[in-house]
């Protein structure tokens, strides 16, 4: 746990390099009044950079030692894990189903219907939150998410016609 620790400390604190790692897109940037950063190096770069940090600070001597020499053959490692998390995040997403779907980890948090799930989410994946914040509106992770506003009530409307 402690790399995946690791690996979420270092996407918390480069910003720039994790919404390119995670596909920033031409809205949201438009949406926060910035510009879309842009992938320079490929993403293999980027995995390169996440090996340093989580390997050189390894309990295992062997796995500090090749970070140090060669960072890049953990590369395809750091890949497939941000792979299994996607996978894992997934998950526990299903269980807030359509209740969840895009709204922030704050708002689930104080939502009655939520707050006792999101517990058990975090209990059992505890990097949920901070991958909630990165992934909750790109459909590419969150197969959940819906482009709708999460205030229409379509249930009511329908009725009304």
């Amino acid at each position: 746990a402690s790399r995946t620790d690791r690996l979420i400390e270092w996407c918390r604190t480069h910003e720039a390099e994790r919404k390119k790692l995670f596909s920033d897109s031409t809205q949201d940037a438009r949406e926060e009044g910035r510009s879309k950063q842009q992938l320079r190096h490929g993403k293999n770069h980027i995995y390169v950079e996440m090996a340093k940090a989580i390997f050189l600070h390894d309990e295992t001597d062997e796995f500090r030692s090749l970070a140090a020499m060669n960072p890049g053959v953990f590369a395809s490692s750091i890949r497939s894990h941000l792979d299994v998390l996607k996978t894992k995040y997934r998950k526990q997403n299903a269980l807030l189903g359509q209740t969840g779907a895009g709204r922030t980890y704050e708002d689930l948090l104080s939502n009655d219907k939520t707050k006792n799930i999101l517990a058990a989410i975090t209990k059992d994946f505890p990097w949920w939150a901070d991958l909630h914040g990165w992934w909750r509106t790109n459909p590419a992770y969150n197969n959940t998410f819906s482009a709708a506003d999460i205030g229409q009530d379509f249930a009511t409307r329908a009725v009304e016609l």
